[in-house]
C-alpha cells in the first residue's frame, strides 16, 4: 500500500473541506456589483433580526419581473381576446379599441396606436374579456402565454422573464421572506401567471381588480363573470400603498419597481422603523431589452433627485443584469 505525506493528507483535507463549505453563490444572474453585494449583505447581516413575520417583500411585475415592451402580459392576453371578437363579428371594428386591437395582433410594437392610445388602454382591458367566467380567462392567458411570442426575441411570453429577478425572489423566500407582487396589472392576470414561474400562491398577488358577478349553477360551479368596470383603487401610485395596507396589514421592508408608479410603495416602504431596502430597476440596455424611461403617461423627469433624496436605489440593468432573458 502507497503511503503519503502527513502534511499532504492534511492539506488536501483542509482543500477538499474549503470547497465543500464555498457558499453558494444566491444570485448568479447577477453581475458583481454594488447592488448585488447590498442585497446579500441585508439578507445575511440584517434580516435575521428582523422577526419573520415582519420579513415582508413587495415587487412589482411589468417592467420589475417580466418584460413589459412593447406590450405587457395583460394588454397581449386583451389584444387577442378582443381581436377573437372581431372575428365572430366585424361591426365591432367600428370601435376604436377594436381598430386598435386589430393593429396591435398585428404588430405589437405599431406607434400609430401606442402613440394615441393612452385614453383606451383601460376600456381594451375591460371589453377583452366580458361575460366571460374569470377561470377561464386565467386559463386562456396561461394557454396563450406558452404560444404567442414576443415580436423582437421570438421567445414565447411566458419566457419573457428576468432570471436576476427570478433569483431575488427565490433568494427572499429561502430567508423566511413573504413576498407579494403589487402591480397594476389585473389580479387576475397575476393569478395565470405567477403561481408556476414564481412559486406565489394568489393569497400573495395584490392586483388591480375587475368586476365580477358571481352566478350559481345547479352543478355547484360558481362562474365569476367579468364586468366592464375597475373596482377602487387603482393599483398605482397610492393605490398600492393603500392595496398592501389593506391586504397584508404591515409595512414591507424590501420593495422593488421599475417606475414612477411604484413611488406609492416605495414610500410606505420607507416609513418602515425596521432595516428597509428600495430598488427601482432601469430599462438602460437598448441592446439585450429595451431603453425608456421609468415612467408611464405622466413625465417625472426629476425621478433621480426623488430616487437620491429618499435613499432608493437604482438598478441600472446593463450594469447589474449577467443576463437578461432565460434563453440567452
Amino acid at each position: 500500500m502507497k503511503s503519503y505525506p502527513y502534511f499532504l493528507i492534511i492539506s488536501l483535507f483542509v482543500l477538499s473541506t474549503s470547497c465543500s463549505n464555498k457558499e453558494k453563490d444566491p444570485l448568479p444572474s447577477w453581475n458583481e456589483t454594488i447592488v448585488k453585494k447590498e442585497i446579500i449583505d441585508f439578507v445575511k447581516n440584517k434580516v435575521p433580526a428582523i422577526p419573520t413575520e415582519d420579513r415582508i417583500a413587495v415587487f412589482d411585475l411589468d417592467g420589475t419581473i417580466a418584460c413589459e415592451e412593447p406590450l405587457w402580459l395583460e394588454m397581449y392576453a386583451a389584444v387577442n381576446g378582443l381581436y377573437q371578437q372581431t372575428q365572430q363579428d366585424s361591426t365591432l371594428l367600428n370601435d376604436t379599441i377594436y381598430q386598435y386591437a386589430r393593429k396591435l395582433q398585428t404588430n405589437p410594437g405599431d406607434t400609430t396606436v401606442l402613440n394615441h392610445w393612452g385614453s383606451k388602454i383601460e376600456a381594451m382591458v375591460l371589453h377583452a374579456f366580458k361575460g366571460k367566467d374569470n377561470e377561464d380567462y386565467i386559463k386562456f392567458c396561461q394557454k396563450y402565454f406558452t404560444e404567442a411570442k414576443q415580436p423582437d426575441y421570438h421567445m414565447t411570453l411566458n419566457k419573457t422573464y428576468y432570471p436576476p429577478m427570478k433569483e431575488l425572489v427565490e433568494y427572499l423566500k429561502e430567508n423566511q421572506f413573504s413576498v407579494y407582487v403589487v402591480s397594476g396589472s389585473l389580479q387576475s392576470l397575476l393569478w395565470s401567471i405567477c403561481p408556476e414561474l414564481l412559486g406565489i400562491d394568489r393569497a400573495h398577488l395584490i392586483g388591480t381588480r375587475q368586476a365580477k358577478e358571481p352566478v350559481y349553477s345547479p352543478d355547484k360551479h360558481t362562474a365569476f363573470n367579468l364586468l366592464p368596470s375597475m373596482r377602487e383603487p387603482y393599483n398605482n401610485e397610492g393605490g398600492k400603498t393603500l392595496n398592501i395596507y389593506n391586504r397584508i396589514g404591515k409595512t414591507p421592508i424590501f420593495a422593488f419597481g421599475n417606475t414612477t408608479g411604484d413611488f406609492g410603495m416605495f414610500r410606505l416602504t420607507s416609513t418602515n422603523t425596521l432595516p428597509h431596502l428600495v430598488f427601482l430597476l432601469n430599462h438602460d440596455d437598448a441592446q439585450r431589452e429595451y431603453a425608456y424611461q421609468p415612467w408611464h403617461g405622466e413625465a417625472l423627469p426629476a425621478w433621480r433627485d426623488t430616487m437620491k433624496v429618499n435613499n432608493w436605489h437604482i438598478v441600472n440593468m446593463k450594469e447589474n443584469f449577467k443576463i437578461v432573458f432565460p434563453q440567452q
